[in-house]
Parts: C-alpha cells; sequence; structure tokens
C-alpha cells in the first residue's frame, strides 16, 4: 500500500548548497626559475605539488651541485615542521626572443590558478623584486623575500612585502652564505601559515633547514627599526625575528585583515543565496548585522579580534560593535538603488605580545 499521507501533508525539501570559497590563507607560490634541464613534460602555468619527489617528477633539481632555485625552495618548504599540505610553483617562461618573462608576467598568469596566498620568489634577482612588491600591493596577496646584505632593496612603503636579511654575519659576501639562506623567506612563511589565521605571530619560530644569523647588535637594531627581519640564536634557539611587512605593520595581521575581509563576503553572499529577498526592514537587515558579528565572533575565537574586557574602572571595554542603518531612516533613493549602506565595524586587534619588559625588587 502507497504512502497516503501526501493526501493530507505535501512536503517538498529542497537541499540547500552552501556557496563554496576558493580563498586560502595558507599556501606559499614559489615563483622562479625554469629547470636547468628541460623537464621530461612541459610545465604547467601553475604546478600543484603535495612532496619533494612530486616537485623532482616534474624536474627540478633539489639537492647536489646542478640543483634549481625552485628545487631548494621547495626542499626548505617541505622541511618545515609542519610540512605544507601543498606547494605551488610556477616557472617563468621564455618568450619567442629566448629571453625569460618577466616575474610579473608569471603571476598574472598564476591568478588564474586559486588557493595560493603569499609569493615567494626562487632564482629571482634583488634587482626585481621591488616590480613584485609593487604587482602584490594592488592584490589580496602577500609577498616574502630574502636579502643577502645590509639593507632591504624594497622601499618600506608597501603593507604587502616582508623581506628577510639571510646573512650569516654583518659583513659577509652574498655568495658565502649557505645555499639554503636565500630562501629564508620560505622556511618562514612554510612555518607560519601552518597556523590557522589569527593564531600566529611571525616571531620567534623555529625553523628548519636554513641557518640562522650571527649579527652584531647595531645591525639587528637597524633591520628592527628599518622593519625588516631576520633569523637568529636566542638562549640557543634559532628563532625567527620581528615579523614586520615593509610599513611596519605586523605580517599577521595584514593575514588576519585579509581572512576577516573575506569571511565577511562568504557570510553575506551566502546569507543572499539562501534567502529568495532581503527586503528594507529592520528586522531583515539584523540578519546582515548577525552575520557581521558572527563573522567578529570567529574572529575572537581565533585570537585576531579581542574580547571583551574591563578596563581598571571597571568599566565594559567591547571588542568590537556593529553598526547597520535603521530602514525607517533610509531615501526613497537608497531603496531604489538596491545597495545596503551604512553597515560598519570597529574591532580591536588581540597583538601579540613579542617583548616582555620587568621591573622588580629584592628586599631584606
Amino acid at each position: 500500500m502507497g504512502n497516503n499521507l501526501d493526501d493530507i501533508v505535501s512536503v517538498d525539501i529542497d537541499i540547500s548548497m552552501p556557496a563554496t570559497d576558493s580563498s586560502s590563507f595558507d599556501n606559499i607560490l614559489i615563483v622562479g626559475l625554469p629547470p636547468v634541464v628541460a623537464p621530461p613534460k612541459p610545465l604547467p602555468d601553475v604546478g600543484v605539488y603535495s612532496d619533494l619527489k612530486e616537485v623532482a617528477d616534474a624536474g627540478y633539481v633539489a639537492v647536489g651541485e646542478n640543483a634549481d632555485p625552485v628545487g631548494i625552495a621547495a626542499r626548505v618548504a617541505f622541511s618545515q615542521n609542519p610540512r605544507p599540505a601543498k606547494l605551488f610553483v610556477a616557472a617563468m617562461r621564455e618568450g619567442e626572443d629566448e629571453m625569460l618573462e618577466s616575474p610579473v608576467d608569471t603571476l598574472n598568469r598564476a591568478l588564474d590558478t586559486d588557493g595560493w596566498y603569499v609569493v615567494c620568489p626562487a632564482g629571482i634577482g634583488e634587482e626585481d623584486l621591488e616590480q613584485i612588491a609593487q604587482w602584490t600591493e594592488a592584490q589580496a596577496k602577500m609577498f616574502a623575500y630574502t636579502f643577502l646584505g645590509a639593507e632591504d632593496p624594497v622601499s618600506a612603503t608597501y603593507f604587502r612585502s616582508h623581506g628577510w636579511c639571510g646573512l650569516i654575519r654583518d659583513n659577509d659576501p652574498p655568495d658565502d652564505v649557505p645555499e639554503e639562506n636565500p630562501y629564508l623567506h620560505v622556511a618562514v612563511t612554510a612555518r607560519c601559515l601552518s597556523f590557522p589565521v589569527g593564531s600566529e605571530s611571525w616571531h620567534l619560530k623555529q625553523l628548519a633547514a636554513v641557518h640562522p644569523s650571527f649579527f652584531s647588535g647595531a645591525l639587528k637594531k637597524k633591520l628592527m627599526e628599518g622593519h625588516s627581519n631576520f633569523f637568529a640564536q636566542y638562549a640557543g634557539r634559532n628563532v625567527s625575528v620581528n615579523g614586520q611587512v615593509r610599513a611596519g605593520e605586523w605580517i599577521d595581521v595584514i593575514r588576519g585583515r585579509d581572512w576577516l575581509r573575506n569571511e565577511m563576503q562568504l557570510r553575506l553572499f551566502s546569507l543572499q543565496l539562501e534567502l529568495p529577498k532581503i527586503p528594507y526592514l529592520n528586522g531583515k537587515i539584523a540578519l546582515v548585522e548577525n552575520e557581521m558579528i558572527a563573522a567578529l565572533k570567529t574572529a575572537q575565537l581565533r585570537g585576531l579580534v579581542a574580547g571583551d574586557e574591563h578596563d581598571a574602572d571597571g568599566k565594559l571595554v567591547e571588542g568590537f560593535t556593529v553598526s547597520v542603518p535603521n530602514a525607517a531612516e533610509l531615501t526613497a533613493t537608497q531603496r531604489q538603488s538596491r545597495i545596503l549602506e551604512g553597515c560598519s565595524f570597529s574591532a580591536r586587534l588581540a597583538g601579540a605580545i613579542h617583548v616582555v619588559k620587568l621591573r622588580g625588587a629584592l628586599k631584606h
């Protein structure tokens, strides 16, 4: 006997598919020279590799006298603990004149591939770093690089670029550094991207496969005051030092900002996807407000945004505040545009403690 309940109650169920997001804030894109020895198969625009063997199978030599820059960079990346789940690689191509394309041309091709966040050059000269920094500043990406001198070759005007000094000692010639140290930026980026967004600082992280610097106090001070970074030994531990972009902001703050922007976009897009309509009514505008709040609460759980706290007088200091417009105050022109303006938030960064200063006294 068939189910005759349809005669009494008719039920139709739609399966709602959530919006998917191709953005990632966890993966490196190595941009560099093609293998010296032509690989057996043409290289893809962007190769995605899960271990060093796959990189070697693609044609990049990772060890030995004939190692390719991209191969060494990949070896350094996969040496970190935890190691990257995947590594993106884009090789510069030869044109009809047998000249290699510029790194920016390679990056423009790489934009067609989703899933990577930080550009890491391999085998690209310091004279091209400024150009990559300029390109990155206009993208929702970041750029890490190593320089082998006492002066950072990239201008201190970029919020998306961070430089790492790979010298061992103050006056070492660049040719004297170990072959892994030009890829210090790869090591620290692979290590720090293994942390969930908001939970990390790029300061005092232990790295594998690269060699620490033994700088004078004067050079350390110069690098830090100039918003550059380095890898040094403190109390017998080899650790990254500073963690700033060229413009002086903290690397983790820029990464966190990019994540939060994307999180809010995805939540609000999903809201409009799920509902047939969001009218200009306070109850419906509140749905937008709720998604903003949800994104900020997630940022609090990740350690990006501060939680609610009380000051010395017991007054509540909120971690964030959210504001949306009142539907009754919207003009006819605003309603006609079908654009909801006037939504805003303010949030306090949780920050990170890099230095602890203590003052005490001993008494008889």
